[in-house]
C-alpha cells in the first residue's frame, strides 16, 4: 500500500489569516467525521517561527490525527535572505512550503491542505490513492491562463492552454514528481530551487502549475495521477465558494444537502478564506451535516502588520508597473 502524508501550512497573523485557527478547526472536524486518522501516515502543520508557541496550544485539539508541528524557520531558512517586505509574498511563501514537502515527508504521496478546505463525504486512503496513483481533479487551463503562462515561462516550456491541468488545494502530489521539479529548476537556473522561486516574486507562478507542467514535460503524469473511475467520487465537489457574493449570498446558496448527501460527487469543498466570511457563518452552514467545535483563539489584528503587508503589495505593484513601462 502506498504511504500518504499530509502538509498544512498555517499562518495566523496578518491581513488574511486572523481566523485560520477556526478554519483549521472546521477542517479537522470534517476529517474526524469522514475518515479515520490512520488515513494519513504523518500530518505536518507548518507555522512561522514567531507563531510556534501559540500553535502548540491550538494543535492539541487535532491530536487524534498524527500531527507533527514544524517550525518553518528550520526547513525554510532561505526566507531570511529575502528580508524586504515586498520580496516574499505570503501567497508564494505557503506554496514553497508545499513544494518543499519531500524534505519533511518520506511518504509516496503528499496531500496538500489549506485551512479553508473541508471534507464532505466519507473516504479512506483507498479513495485517494487508486492502484498506486493519486486521485486528481482536472480543470481547463484556460480558466486561469494568467497562472499557467508565468509557470511555463519559468520552466521554459509551452503552457498548452488548450489542455486540462491540476486544480487547487486539496491536491495529492507524488513525491518523485516534486523532487523532479526541484531538480528541473536547479538545472535551468544553477541555484537552489527555493531561491529561484523567491527571486521570481514579481510573476504569478504557482505550485500546482509548476508541478503539473514539469510532470507533463517528463511524461510522468499518467504514472502518478489518475481521474476517478466510474462510480467513484472526485476529489473536489463541482462548485465551492470562491467568492462571497453580496452579503455572503454565495455561501447561503451553496447546495450543502447535495454535496453532503449520498449522491454527492466530490470528497472536498472550499469556502475560500479570501471571501472574508466569518468562520461562524461557515459553521452555521455545515453543522447540520457534521459536528464542529471551534476552540477559543486570539485574533491578531495588529494594524502595523497590516500596514506593512499593504505596503509590500503596493511596492510589488509599483515595481511591476515600472517593469512594463521599461519593457
Amino acid at each position: 500500500m502506498s504511504r500518504l502524508g499530509a502538509i498544512l501550512p498555517v499562518k495566523t497573523r496578518g491581513r488574511h489569516y486572523a481566523d485560520n485557527i477556526a478554519r483549521c478547526d472546521i477542517l479537522f472536524s470534517s476529517l474526524r467525521a469522514f475518515t479515520p486518522p490512520a488515513t494519513f501516515d504523518r500530518f505536518l502543520v507548518v507555522v512561522p517561527h514567531d507563531e510556534m508557541a501559540a500553535a502548540r496550544e491550538y494543535v492539541r485539539a487535532w491530536s487524534d490525527f498524527p500531527i507533527e508541528l514544524v517550525d518553518e524557520s528550520e526547513p525554510m531558512a532561505v526566507f531570511a535572505e529575502f528580508n524586504q517586505p515586498h520580496q516574499i509574498r505570503p501567497w508564494h511563501r505557503q506554496q514553497i512550503i508545499k513544494l518543499n514537502a519531500p524534505a519533511l515527508l518520506d511518504t509516496d504521496f503528499i496531500m496538500v491542505f489549506d485551512p479553508d478546505v473541508f471534507a464532505v463525504q466519507p473516504f479512506t486512503r483507498d479513495d485517494l490513492i487508486l492502484d498506486g496513483r493519486a486521485l486528481t481533479y482536472p480543470q481547463p487551463r484556460m480558466r486561469e491562463p494568467h497562472l499557467w503562462r508565468p509557470s511555463a515561462g519559468l520552466l521554459e516550456q509551452e503552457p498548452h492552454l488548450d489542455r486540462d491541468g491540476i486544480w487547487w488545494t486539496p491536491a495529492i502530489l507524488a513525491r518523485p514528481l516534486l523532487l523532479d521539479l526541484q531538480c528541473r529548476l536547479e538545472e535551468l537556473y544553477h541555484q537552489d530551487w527555493k531561491r529561484v522561486l523567491l527571486s521570481h516574486y514579481m510573476i504569478d507562478w504557482t505550485e500546482y502549475t509548476l508541478y503539473w507542467l514539469n510532470a507533463e514535460r517528463a511524461g510522468l503524469i499518467e504514472r502518478y495521477h489518475t481521474l476517478p473511475p466510474p462510480g467513484r467520487r472526485a476529489l473536489h465537489v463541482e462548485d465551492s465558494v470562491w467568492y462571497a457574493g453580496k452579503g455572503g449570498r454565495n455561501l447561503e446558496q451553496w447546495d450543502a444537502p447535495r454535496h453532503f448527501g449520498p449522491d454527492g460527487a466530490g470528497l472536498f469543498a472550499v469556502v475560500q478564506s479570501n471571501t472574508h466570511l466569518p468562520p461562524a457563518r461557515v459553521v452555521d452552514k455545515l453543522t447540520p451535516y457534521l459536528p464542529i467545535r471551534l476552540q477559543p483563539y486570539r485574533r491578531d489584528t495588529d494594524p502595523l502588520r497590516r500596514a506593512v503587508e499593504i505596503y509590500a503589495a503596493l511596492a510589488r505593484r509599483g515595481l511591476g508597473l515600472l517593469r512594463r513601462i521599461s519593457g
